[in-house]
């Protein structure tokens, strides 16, 4: 080896691929002992790219690095995500924009801390996935803007990122671990509560007290964390006021040929709220995030919910880990700006005294931003009630769809296209008859090609508005056609999400057809014999760079279950044939009732399904401190344990044949081998927490004593005040039996959280354990494979 081999290697004169595999040992040896790595570097890039990254040039920015507006489109399996950052639109305390030559070398920092996110040099070699990409983006925005927001105190003007200080971050970090992102970082509800008491000076009396009387649903009783912004009742009817007169009930749109119109929205519009706060202060970001303050609602028009949601997540406002250790590891990213000459440089000793541990000790964070569990008796009711309903009604729903859709594409929706239309108010003329043919026949003849089967169940009419009395009522006496398509794709979605274990990502984007392997009839004579798989990509695993890819998985699925996948994939494939849908399809859809078309679902069209099953199917409520209800909606999240819910409970509730008729196990040890190979260590932990929870509430744990012990020890407390006999008193997931519609009080299912969440924590830290244990007993002649759960408490160091 000499060195003009290596010089052939890095002007390409000679490949790698004509080395033997002893010459490329000899050239890296030689390499290593003469310290010139540049053959080996041509080497790596050659299998990695990783030196072909051009941060000046990334795949995702579409315009160029010097521009005042960044146009950025990030491609993942299918998914775009598009975002413009307009540097331009931010102004210093100098009165002078970011993009002015004076500040030159700060946003060029800033720049370059952006492209870093996708630069395998800086991310130990690896190409972040589109998805990762675009929340690393996103992350470092909020920590730019955070920056920009608290300017003044670090001198931001003057000394550029040469003001900051690791105080000054580590302050940052520690409130965004406390508060989040929105109120973390940004302050979000400290400034408007400011700039709104600010505002309601100018509003008097007589016009705050006019305007209580007009909209009366401001003045009601919230609950206390609903009272965000601690608003008296009287401010808070000034502040309405005041933003009423400043159009953040109104939003702009556009008609065709009547130019723009002003349109109320009496919920509020985020983003109006947001500019009064942050105008010209920050790098403009979306508004998706920051959702209306209840205390500013002029009315209560959610409407699509029968009742408000019971939260789903735990009420600690506190950061999760991962969540923590991602922002810091989009904050250190701010490290590939050292040492170049066209930026502002800061002190390089600020970062390294910022770390996970140090932030750890001025916030408990939490393990996981965990999804409250839902009582198990529900989830096997609800799987049951989906399953029939799909197999009640499936084949009819879905063959009504098609005759309405394709029987509407000659009707005419032009102007004055009814016949029957009487024009102005002549003797004739008729209240809010439609004057277009397919108005007119959608509320007379359409209702004829509705399924016999389903008119016998009840249905009346196409759809039932939500403004309508009674409407949930109605739809659930099968009166509006539509509502029954929302139930059936929301139950197939209910089932492919919890006997999956998918994630709401996953869900989102199975393909309308060929989801099945095998791609057979299930029903066919072979499909009989057939075991089938579910195809899916998993959101988190795969390859990154620009044309990263999801990893592809088959998991088994119950053959009765694909049938049900099989039908509703067939219905895709007819539609998309005909025209009948307004975009490509997803597997599941979404059924405009406006437009009589079927189109591609998002993830707000994919909870109004779930959310108007869980109303057709009733399930629980829970009483809240004003003696509001309150109705469990569920969500994917919670969903993705049933597996694991399954194999726990299954001493209760009988689940285990069942599961392990799901997924084709005969043995129970490899029945939890399987469980535990497929959920992370945190999802079983959360499991075993809320089982350990629920046999308290039956009075069947045993060392329920040495478990009190051991919480009173670990948290510090006399043993005397643990007392877990008093959670027997508490909602005990609705019994064995299967009215599970109780009502109970919100505080029972909080005392029931908090004892989880320290239950978990035990869990997580190792001071308890709850494992089966396997033994195999002889019956009538047969060997049986059966378990026990042990409990174990462990003494602390």
């Amino acid at each position: 080896m000499s060195i003009k081999l290596i010089e052939s290697i890095v002007n390409k004169s000679k490949t790698l691929s004509a080395f033997t595999s002893d010459e490329l040992r000899g050239l890296y040896k030689f390499s290593v002992e003469n310290s010139d790595f540049r053959a080996l570097k041509v080497a790596v890039n050659n299998v990695t790219g990783i030196y072909d990254y051009n941060e000046l040039k990334p795949y995702w920015l579409l315009n160029d690095f010097s521009a005042s507006k960044w146009y950025i489109e990030i491609k993942d399996n299918g998914i775009i995500y598009k975002r413009t950052i307009d540097w331009d639109a931010v102004t210093l305390n100098d009165n002078l924009k970011l993009t002015d030559p004076r500040h030159s070398r700060l946003l060029n920092a800033f720049k370059y801390w952006i492209t870093a996110t996708d630069n395998p040099r800086e991310n130990a070699g690896k190409f972040k996935k589109g998805v990762s990409v675009n929340i690393s983006i996103l992350l470092i925005i909020a920590i730019i803007n955070s920056i920009l927001i608290h300017g003044e105190a670090i001198q931001l003007t003057e000394q550029h990122l040469s003001g900051l200080s690791a105080d000054f971050l580590m302050a940052l970090m520690v409130k965004y671990g406390e508060n989040g992102t929105l109120n973390g970082l940004y302050d979000y509800t400290n400034k408007v509560r400011k700039f709104l008491l600010e505002k309601i000076s100018c509003i008097s009396a007589d016009e705050a007290e006019s305007f209580a009387k007009k909209y009366p649903y401001i003045t009601r009783s919230l609950l206390p964390e609903e009272k965000v912004l601690d608003f008296s009742v009287i401010d808070r009817v000034k502040a309405c006021c005041w933003l009423n007169k400043n159009s953040y009930y109104q939003r702009e749109v556009h008609l065709e040929k009547l130019g723009q119109i002003m349109q109320i929205h009496l919920q509020g519009n985020a983003s109006i709220l947001h500019s009064f706060i942050y105008d010209s202060q920050i790098i403009p970001v979306s508004n998706k995030g920051v959702s209306n303050f209840d205390e500013l609602k002029l009315v209560d028009i959610d409407g699509v919910k029968e009742f408000k949601a019971i939260p789903c997540v735990e009420e600690s406002e506190l950061m999760g880990e991962n969540s923590m250790r991602s922002t810091l590891g989009a904050l250190k990213l701010l490290n590939t700006v050292q040492g170049r000459y066209d930026v502002s440089q800061f002190p390089p000793q600020v970062l390294n005294a910022i770390t996970f541990s140090r932030i750890s000790e001025h916030i408990k964070l939490k393990r996981k931003g965990r999804y409250i569990t839902l009582p198990p008796q529900l989830v096997f009711n609800l799987i049951e009630s989906c399953f029939e309903f799909c197999h009640k009604y499936q084949d009819s729903i879905l063959n009504s769809v098609f005759s309405l859709l394709t029987e509407r594409i000659i009707k005419s929706s032009g102007k004055n296209s009814n016949k029957n239309y009487f024009y102005g108010k002549g003797p004739n003329y008729i209240h809010n008859t439609p004057s277009t043919e397919r108005g007119a026949w959608v509320i007379t003849d359409a209702i004829k090609l509705i399924d016999n089967k389903l008119i016998k169940i009840g249905v009346k009419r196409l759809s039932i508005p939500y403004s309508e009395d009674g409407v949930f009522k109605k739809r659930r006496n099968n009166e509006s056609f539509f509502a029954l398509y929302d139930v059936l794709i929301g139950s197939i979605q209910i089932l492919t999400g919890a006997i999956m274990a998918k994630r709401i990502d996953e869900l989102l984007t199975l393909k309308s057809n060929g989801n099945l392997y095998p791609n057979i009839d299930p029903s066919s004579a072979i499909g009989e014999k057939t075991d089938y798989e579910l195809i899916s990509y998993l959101k988190k695993s795969g390859n990154g760079g620009k044309h990263g890819m999801n990893a592809k998985i088959k998991r088994p699925i119950p053959r009765s279950f694909a049938q049900i996948i099989w039908k509703l994939e067939q219905f895709n494939q007819v539609i998309s044939r005909a025209g009948l849908n307004k975009s490509k399809l997803s597997l599941f859809n979404n059924l405009s009732p406006r437009e009589l078309v079927i189109d591609k679902i998002n993830k707000r069209s994919f909870y109004m399904h779930v959310d108007a099953v869980c109303d057709y199917f009733e399930t629980p409520l829970v009483t809240f401190e004003n003696g509001e209800q309150r109705r469990y909606y569920i969500r994917q999240h919670q969903l993705r344990r049933f597996f694991t819910m399954v194999f726990f409970w299954s001493k209760s509730f009988d689940g285990l044949d069942t599961l392990r008729w799901m997924l084709g196990h005969t043995d129970v040890q490899h029945l939890y081998n399987y469980i535990t190979e497929s959920e992370t260590g945190a999802v079983l932990n959360g499991v075993k927490a809320s089982y350990i929870i629920d046999v308290i509430e039956k009075n069947k744990l045993d060392y329920i004593q040495q478990l009190a012990d051991v919480i009173a020890e670990y948290y510090g407390v006399d043993s005397a005040n643990v007392s877990l006999s008093t959670i027997a008193d508490a909602a005990s997931d609705y019994g064995d039996t299967n009215d599970y519609k109780t009502i109970p009080h919100i505080e029972q299912l909080k005392q029931q959280e908090r004892l989880e969440s320290q239950i978990l924590e035990l869990l997580d830290e190792g001071v308890i354990s709850l494992e089966p244990e396997f033994f195999t007993i002889e019956h009538e002649g047969h060997k049986i494979n059966d378990f026990t759960l042990i409990l174990r408490v462990n003494k602390l160091d």
